[in-house]
């Protein structure tokens, strides 16, 4: 998968989430709850594919991105970090 293929994943998800919503006349109810299979299944599958669209975004792109924003860079002197002294325990 690339960048492209998740956008468009995303993408048709967001459609299968929209269309029961806004075309209500294609998915009649049906049942004792009053709800459409078809339109249920298709908001569920469209949370999936939002889902892998996103979350594939997500780690391949954004977390590096926060990663590198987020990174501490190196010391001004370039060397190895300094620990400050060991301090012994006193026993009484």
């Amino acid at each position: 998968m690339n960048a492209n293929n998740a956008l468009l994943f995303a993408a048709f998800g967001s459609i299968m989430e929209i269309v029961p919503r806004v075309f209500p006349s294609l998915f009649p109810h049906c049942g004792a709850d009053e709800f459409s299979c078809r339109s249920l299944w298709l908001q569920l599958m469209g949370a999936v594919q939002i889902t892998i669209g996103a979350g594939f975004i997500g780690l391949n792109y954004v977390a590096p991105l926060a990663g590198r924003i987020f990174s501490r860079g190196r010391t001004q002197e370039g060397g190895a970090l300094v620990l400050p002294a060991a301090r012994g325990a006193s026993v009484r």
